[in-house]
């Protein structure tokens, strides 16, 4: 702390800092740049700078990890998609089969809607653990073996069940995934949190820092911090844009 503050009296308006509406992804963006900078441009032989840097990187990865979780939560709406995408694969094929003419194939595909009358396609809308009890059940009685010529006299319907089977598989994976994510979140602090910790080693440890090593040691650090600077700024100019093209948005849904 008294290193910080002796360097503030070198500190002017050269060195850029992170825009405080910088967003989560952009924040955490900015983290892994310096991480990346730090590769081609490493400064050695600084026990500050190293302490500071390490908490950087962890504190970009806990990030990082927070915004994943965001991705498996997004990655399970696409399952539920597909799965639900498949169940009315399976009630539109043997429907189709079931008015038909009256045929023996036809009176066979009758059986296997009476199945599915018992379920509904209203499956689908159901949460999501309750519709993946459902959905095991259904596939479960679709499979019986009893059934084995009902299924075949719906052209692809075996083939329509396993792609079910897969789907409902590929559910139940990402769910333990977000459940455990749901679990790691509730112990720790939130993504908006972690981000605003960053910045704050950033702009408030690095930038400070980087900025008054400069002008000390302009050889060893110059380098480093220019290119930090230029980091920061493309950050802070597609911050600039992406604000101005919401205030644009706005004003244009206001005007209609």
């Amino acid at each position: 702390m008294f290193k910080l503050i002796f360097l503030n009296q070198y500190i002017s308006d050269v060195m850029k800092t992170i825009s405080a509406k910088s967003n989560i992804k952009e924040t955490a963006e900015i983290g892994q740049g310096i991480i990346d900078i730090n590769r081609t441009n490493a400064i050695t032989e600084d026990a500050f700078f190293t302490a500071t840097f390490n908490q950087l990187s962890a504190k970009t990865d806990e990030l990082f990890g927070k915004i994943k979780a965001g991705w498996i939560e997004s990655e399970l709406e696409d399952k539920d998609r597909a799965r639900d995408l498949d169940v009315r694969a399976i009630f539109y094929e043997v429907e189709a089969k079931c008015v038909r003419r009256e045929s023996e194939d036809q009176k066979k595909a009758e059986k296997l809607q009476l199945i599915l009358n018992r379920y509904g396609l209203k499956i689908t809308s159901a949460s999501y653990t309750n519709e993946s009890a459902q959905l095991r059940a259904l596939i479960k009685d679709l499979k019986a073996p009893n059934l084995k010529e009902a299924r075949q006299a719906v052209p692809d319907l075996d083939a329509l069940i396993g792609n079910l089977e897969s789907s409902q598989a590929a559910f139940d994976e990402s769910a333990a995934r977000h459940l455990a994510n749901l679990s790691d979140r509730e112990k720790s602090s939130s993504a908006t949190v972690v981000a605003r910790e960053l910045r704050d080693i950033i702009n408030g440890e690095l930038c400070v820092y980087m900025e008054a090593m400069a002008k000390v040691n302009p050889d060893k650090y110059t380098g480093f911090a220019d290119l930090m600077n230029i980091l920061i700024e493309e950050n802070n100019k597609k911050v600039r844009d992406r604000l101005a093209a919401i205030k644009k948005k706005k004003e244009e849904t206001i005007n209609d």
